[in-house]
């Protein structure tokens, strides 16, 4: 199978289980349509940082709170995008500012050293890894946009 197109869509409630369900699910999709392809595994982890993120970060209003996964892609690319609820006028410059971060080194591996270097050092916090891991173990590109109350995040791998 050369050649070939996936796409998987579905809401998803804003609860920490979903995360490993979903990363899990993408991860077994791959292995179940394609057996092997490349990048599957990296796609997983995207999935699950991207996940963890939108819980993290995301405006909920309650237990009742959904928010969006898609993964797509053809034989040379893959995506993944989730998509949460955010304060209406909002604008996470914290996602932002990390996005510029990592676009400010020659490749997401300096990026990622430099990272680990930050969060190693004494009182610092924890945390801050998952957008730069999407960029270097991922070897994705990341954008992120907003329409009204809704961001979505979106990680590209290949060409």
């Amino acid at each position: 199978m050369s050649d070939f197109r996936f796409i998987i869509d579905v809401p998803v409630k804003n609860q920490w289980e979903s995360v490993e369900l979903l990363r899990s699910s993408v991860q077994n999709c791959f292995a179940a349509v394609f057996r092997r392809i490349e990048g599957a595994d990296a796609l997983a982890m995207v999935t699950g940082e991207l996940l963890e993120n939108a819980i993290k970060h995301g405006h909920w209003t309650g237990e009742d709170g959904i928010f969006r996964l898609r993964v797509w892609g053809d034989s040379s690319s893959g995506n993944v995008s989730v998509t949460n609820p955010v304060r209406a006028g909002e604008h996470p410059e914290k996602l932002y500012e990390t996005l510029r971060w990592i676009d400010g080194f020659a490749n997401a591996a300096d990026a990622y050293r430099a990272r680990l270097v930050e969060v190693a050092r004494p009182g610092q916090p924890g945390g801050g890894l998952g957008l730069v891991r999407i960029a270097y173990e991922g070897g994705c590109r990341i954008k992120a946009e907003i329409e009204g109350s809704t961001l979505c995040v979106t990680a590209r791998r290949g060409a």
